[in-house]
């Protein structure tokens, strides 16, 4: 079992005719929380305990019906300390 955090915020840009479908798909992804959105625009922070499992979830993101681009913009990983969680 890994003993990392790792934690990714996105920028992703939405169809407006799309968003609430978009938000809603998100909302479902497991470790995936909406922090700030506006018409076009959602702020996405993903926590998983690998880069690959962030980018598997970035790549289903980007594969939702209306989702023009999904840009990470900051992501930071640490190891865990036993217990830790």
């Amino acid at each position: 079992m890994s003993n990392e955090l790792h934690v990714t915020s996105l920028i992703v840009q939405v169809r407006p005719d799309k968003m609430a479908d978009v938000r809603q798909k998100i909302m479902a992804i497991k470790n995936a929380e909406l922090s700030a959105n506006n018409d076009v625009k959602l702020v996405v922070v993903i926590e998983g305990t690998s880069q690959r499992s962030l980018m598997d979830d970035i790549s289903t993101i980007n594969a939702l019906p209306g989702v023009l681009s999904a840009t990470m913009v900051y992501h930071q990983s640490e190891e865990l300390e036993e217990g830790e969680i």
